[in-house]
């Protein structure tokens, strides 16, 4: 395993629905056929923009995950959903390292859970529950430099069998939704925004993915920032020799992109 380069990846979780797993669904088989075109990670860290901190890097180490149910006023079968995956207490403890090292302040915990922008896309891809899973908070508080650093500060965990994962929302806008809609065309500034993105990450402009908040298009898109920062992490994850992967492409409720990508030099084109 310690030749292989473990991709960094960007997943946009969707709304908690997603959960429910569905026959011919387009995103959550693009994850089934993800998952089983890379070996199985001996640990995942991932960086979600439902596990929020203020300027310091929370770390969860745990031997066991425990998942929490953070929305309302969905059916009640998604409430009894459970995911309880390992957790890595030395991956944590090589990432709490990790960031020291690159300055970044550090507060390392024992006791939390798994947000649904963990969990709900881990139920597609290893929905045995078998792969350990470390969370890594977004600390909202930093620039959005310090997000692509901390995305490099884990980027050689790759090379030691870590799959590093950003969950967020390429297009998050809630406002607009349009819940009668999920699989109506996409409004057309987010689907411009969207290919922008795209288009971006194919051209490896990450000057112009830090720049986002310069784009006509952003504060639609994104109301608020965080479904937006993971990209960050992900994107300063990349080493070099590595290419955009497009996993999933499409927005839902005309204002959610589903939007799925990984930086790898061995991703198969073949997945989208």
């Amino acid at each position: 395993m310690s030749s292989y380069r473990f991709p960094t990846v960007f997943l946009s979780h969707g709304t908690p629905m997603t959960a429910f797993p569905q026959e011919d669904d387009p995103y959550q088989d693009s994850l089934r056929r993800f998952a089983g075109s890379i070996p199985k990670p001996k640990a995942i860290v991932v960086v979600s923009a439902h596990s929020l901190s203020s300027d310091r890097v929370h770390i969860l180490k745990c031997e066991r995950n425990t998942i929490q149910h953070d929305f309302a006023g969905f059916p009640p079968e998604l409430y009894e959903m459970s995911y309880s995956c390992p957790g890595s207490p030395s991956i944590a403890d090589e990432a709490a390292n990790r960031f020291q090292q690159a300055g970044f302040e550090v507060k390392v915990e024992s006791e939390g859970l798994l947000d649904h922008g963990i969990w709900v896309p881990l139920l597609h891809l290893y929905p045995d529950a078998d792969v350990p899973v470390v969370r890594v908070s977004l600390p909202i508080n930093l620039l959005p430099a310090q997000i692509l650093k901390m995305g490099h500060a884990l980027a050689s965990l790759r090379e030691q069998g870590v799959l590093l994962v950003g969950s967020g929302g390429a297009v998050h806008n809630l406002r607009e939704l349009q819940w009668s809609g999920k699989h109506s065309p996409g409004a057309p500034w987010a689907v411009a925004f969207e290919e922008w993105l795209i288009s971006s990450l194919k051209a490896k402009s990450v000057e112009a993915i830090l720049h986002f908040e310069d784009h006509p298009g952003f504060q639609r898109s994104h109301p608020s920032e965080e479904h937006f920062l993971p990209i960050l992490f992900t994107v300063g994850a990349a080493l070099p020799g590595d290419e955009a992967e497009i996993l999933f492409q499409g927005i839902q409720y005309g204002t959610l992109s589903m939007l799925c990508f990984g930086l790898s030099p061995g991703i198969p084109k073949t997945l989208h």
